[in-house]
């Protein structure tokens, strides 16, 4: 399974570094063909065109990317965590469904996500004990 496991952690990071590249300029825009509604490329437009949205989601994966490679998957996965539900919720709602060609980056952070959640779920006891 420890064979598995960083199979898994390397197919999550080269996932991470995409973002990190579409910041610097190693990718072309979006384009409307790329998405399945208007209103999904015109949410796209919206988040570009704010200017700090995709400089702010490089920088969380940049941050879990680190976090990761030096071996605190369990602060990463939680770092990651809102981000992946939104990728997934854009898709869903807005982009025509989580069946759609675009979405499967998507659903493979998620399933990755769920994996790592639940491998480091220990870790995560101590943020369910009540104390007043």
């Amino acid at each position: 399974m420890k064979v598995g496991n960083i199979i898994l952690k390397v197919v999550l990071c080269l996932l991470l570094i995409s973002p990190i590249l579409g910041v610097l300029g190693f990718f072309p825009a979006p384009t409307a063909d790329l998405y399945n509604t208007p209103e999904a490329f015109s949410f796209i437009e919206a988040l570009t065109a704010s200017g700090y949205i995709n400089v702010l989601i490089a920088v969380v994966f940049a941050l879990s990317l680190i976090l990761i490679i030096t071996k605190r998957t369990a602060v990463a996965v939680l770092l990651l965590l809102p981000v992946v539900v939104n990728i997934v919720a854009f898709h869903a709602l807005l982009d025509g469904g989580l069946f759609t060609a675009g979405a499967m980056m998507g659903n493979l952070f998620l399933l990755l996500t769920a994996y790592f959640l639940y491998q480091n779920r220990a870790a995560y006891a101590q943020l369910w004990n009540y104390r007043s």
